[in-house]
């Protein structure tokens, strides 16, 4: 789950947190309903993912929507393109 403090100890804003839940929440869609969605839902979720994470960085909590991002994209290594 997200964690609400920054590495320096305080709190996340309530807007930074929302965006950091949705960028999360965004990354488990994907990864959950790759297979069911056809290339425009998947670029649908691509382009909200992107939007978020453009958001997290305006925001301040780049640090923090790269390490979601970078999780999210560690099982997908071994998806091969068909």
């Amino acid at each position: 789950m997200l964690s609400t403090t920054k590495e320096s100890g305080s709190s996340f804003s309530p807007l930074q947190t929302h965006f950091l839940g949705r960028l999360n929440r965004l990354l488990r869609l994907r990864a959950e309903q790759s297979r069911q969605l056809n290339e425009d839902g998947l670029l649908l979720i691509d382009r909200s993912i992107y939007a978020t994470y453009c958001d997290a960085v305006d925001l301040g909590v780049a640090d923090e929507a790269q390490k979601l991002l970078h999780r999210s994209a560690a099982p997908a290594v071994g998806v091969s393109a068909e």
